[in-house]
């Protein structure tokens, strides 16, 4: 990743691909490369390309795994494709939307599903209804990655934080595929950010942030595929709490205005954060310490599969941020 974004960016620069300001919903001042999710793809996808020439033991039980790999990687560059046309040209929500969904459609397919749900210890097979909801599953996680790349190095970090907890709750599970998309995910992350953190020199775009989404959608059915338990699909809504949340929250908002849900706003967390004073890099850096308490209740959700545990702590998290958006508005206000 260190070494694929400069070349992103300097390609970039050539062709005149920037993100221009707007004074409206984005934050930046000056126009910023916009093609960084290029670099992110290559990060994720490399070692993969890598186990499909290089046979070792890792590899060989990977390839039990064919079907839902192909379909993992057709999906991939389906929403890879779609992120890079709408960075280039530009695509309406309802394209996105399609495109989205029909790529549920092929993880489904692939047994790559949301097929049962759990109430009071009680397991429900949900037939049919489980092709729309892997549909909006994947849709889902992808919009709310989208959604909360708003800032200089938000959505790499809160990225980051999200792939660790996937690392740790997949070497617990023994689960080799889990465990090098998040070891993947962390570094390429990590990479880019060292480009995006503020004052970014790229941007990710809606290439990089959708793809890191599909990523952790798919991480969600893999581990449901090979663990019937209530925390398969649990662990990733916690990892990945604060967008889901915040893409939540922005859907209902819009809708109660008598706006689109699709319509883009300054209501998320980041925009707020910022309203009360914070500088860019103050609001990032509070978001992270909410994902690193997401990260540490997702996984001793799973090494304990406490409910109580995993409560304990988030609700820490939450009175941790509500107690400092409540100082700094009283400081604001003074």
């Amino acid at each position: 990743m260190a070494l694929a974004t400069p070349i992103v960016l300097d390609w970039s620069r050539r062709l005149g691909l920037y993100d221009q300001p707007d004074a409206d919903r984005k934050v930046h001042d000056r126009p910023i490369p916009r093609t960084g999710g290029l670099a992110i793809a290559a990060g994720l996808l490399v070692p993969f390309i890598g186990l499909a020439f290089w046979g070792n033991d890792f590899s060989a039980e990977l390839r039990q795994d064919e079907e839902r790999l192909v379909a993992f990687i057709g999906g991939f560059a389906a929403i890879l494709g779609l992120g890079v046309y709408d960075d280039i040209k530009g695509v309406g929500a309802w394209g996105k939307l399609s495109v989205q969904m029909l790529v549920g459609m092929l993880l489904w397919t692939s047994e790559l599903r949301v097929s049962t749900l759990t109430v009071f210890d009680h397991y429900i097979d949900l037939g049919l209804w489980s092709l729309p909801l892997t549909m909006l599953w994947v849709a889902g996680f992808v919009n709310a990655m989208n959604l909360i790349d708003g800032l200089d190095g938000l959505a790499a970090g809160v990225a980051f934080f999200a792939s660790a907890s996937l690392f740790g709750v997949a070497l617990i599970d023994n689960s080799p595929f889990l465990a090098l998309m998040g070891a993947v995910t962390a570094g390429a992350a990590l990479g880019f950010l060292l480009f995006n953190f503020s004052p970014a020199m790229i941007f990710m775009g809606d290439s990089g942030s959708m793809i890191l989404g599909y990523v952790f959608a798919v991480a969600g059915l893999w581990s449901a595929s090979k663990r019937a338990s209530a925390f398969a699909l649990g662990l990733p809504l916690v990892a990945m709490g604060l967008p889901l949340a915040d893409t939540a929250v922005a859907f209902v908002r819009r809708a109660l205005s008598g706006r689109s849900p699709f319509q883009a706003d300054r209501g998320h967390i980041h925009h707020r954060l910022l309203d009360l004073g914070l500088s860019h890099r103050q609001a990032v850096l509070i978001i992270y310490g909410v994902c690193v308490a997401l990260t540490a209740t997702a996984i001793l959700l799973r090494i304990t599969e406490d409910l109580a545990v995993g409560g304990s702590i988030l609700a820490l998290a939450l009175t941790v941020t509500v107690s400092t958006r409540i100082w700094m508005r009283r400081r604001n206000s003074r």
